[in-house]
């Protein structure tokens, strides 16, 4: 037969158990260490890694030449407009290539 046991019994036993685990530094925070290329300090010895360069398309380049030209020529006209114009002539110079 199991004997009876309060709550209040119950409660003591578990604080003893809290208080003996807190002493043995059962709690403490374990110290992380840091990953290997990793500093902790937040000042400028970190060095950001650049990303990597993505390759330009020659079409994209033709494009670009295309609408600087049409911007020197026509500084009031709305971009937008003069893409559509630079889109159309990046494609009659590809053609020929």
């Amino acid at each position: 037969m199991i004997p009876m046991v309060t709550q209040r019994a119950l409660h003591r036993l578990a604080e003893q158990i809290y208080d003996e685990l807190e002493n043995d530094g059962y709690f403490d925070k374990p110290r992380r260490r840091t990953a290997p290329g990793r500093s902790r300090s937040r000042g400028l010895s970190k060095v950001p890694i650049p990303k990597p360069k993505r390759k330009v398309s020659a079409y994209q380049r033709e494009f670009g030449r295309q609408l600087k030209k049409l911007k020197r020529a026509h500084p009031r006209t709305p971009v937008t407009k003069l893409m559509k114009r630079a889109h159309a002539a990046t494609r009659r110079v590809r053609r020929g290539k």
